[in-house]
């Protein structure tokens, strides 16, 4: 857990249930910048093995170098940070719904107090709170983080467990999407998907202004397109990629062109 901060310009202000950093872990940090880089034009300054990702010059995320302990090839994963007010009350809440502690908690310098934590399906996010408080909710630019989705084949059982452990005080539930509120501000969705992975996953979305175009280029740079915005549920608006070390992200439009609303 590097030692930036979150942010240049703390509100003073801690949102609970907030998703306010992401970190990128892979074993190829040079080859997953360029494409970054090239993909959406965030700038990325190296400093050892952590680097610091801007978005028109503002920090929005990290990327990490780390080799798979067991000299097995993995996948790059990013990693969301989410805002607590007690570190020490949400791990015991993370213990008590099922989760598992895997780091922490821990005091770093410039950046707060957080813990990296498991769910009940394994996905994992650090919880942190942070030093000089939160960003201030702004409206998502270009490049910038536009939403988080747990993805989950028992949704009753993670609604409970973030309800719980991030004090989400509604969740809307569809059919096959679910949405975390907290004070009707919108915070994460819940995809809810059919799936034999080992676990499941945290997968950021990035707003870009032309799904299709952007998808193109992914494929140009050496990354992957696993939903294009043609296949996506949302006809055009989104499509789900992989950065060139095989990281989960989705690309999205907003607001959608599509006339329905929703992330």
């Amino acid at each position: 857990m590097a030692q930036i901060p979150i942010t240049e310009n703390p509100s003073g202000k801690t949102y609970p249930g907030k998703f306010i950093w992401h970190d990128l872990l892979t074993p190829d940090p040079l080859s997953a910048g360029k494409f970054y880089e090239k993909l959406f034009g965030w700038e990325i300054e190296y400093k050892g093995r952590y680097a610091v990702v801007r978005n028109h010059g503002k920090v929005i995320a990290g990327i990490l170098q780390v080799e798979p302990s067991d000299g097995k090839a993995r996948d790059g994963v990013w990693i969301p940070w989410v805002s607590v007010a007690d570190v020490d009350a949400a791990v015991s809440l993370v213990k008590s719904n099922g989760g598992k502690i895997l780091k922490g908690p821990v005091h770093m310098d410039q950046r707060g107090r957080g813990v990296l934590i498991s769910d009940p399906q394994r996905a994992h996010l650090v919880l942190l709170k942070a030093k000089g408080g939160d960003p201030a909710d702004t409206e998502a630019a270009i490049g910038d983080w536009l939403w988080n989705e747990i993805w989950t084949d028992d949704p009753n059982r993670i609604e409970n467990f973030y309800g719980s452990v991030l004090g989400y005080d509604a969740i809307d539930s569809g059919d096959r999407y679910g949405v975390f509120k907290t004070n009707g501000k919108w915070r994460a969705g819940i995809r809810h998907v059919e799936d034999d992975r080992e676990h499941m996953l945290w997968v950021p979305v990035v707003r870009v202004a032309d799904p299709e175009a952007t998808a193109q280029r992914v494929r140009e740079l050496g990354g992957v397109v696993w939903v294009s915005p043609d296949e996506a549920p949302s006809k055009g608006d989104t499509a789900l990629i992989a950065d060139t070390t095989g990281a989960l992200l989705l690309i999205q439009r907003w607001p959608p062109r599509a006339s329905k609303g929703g992330h």
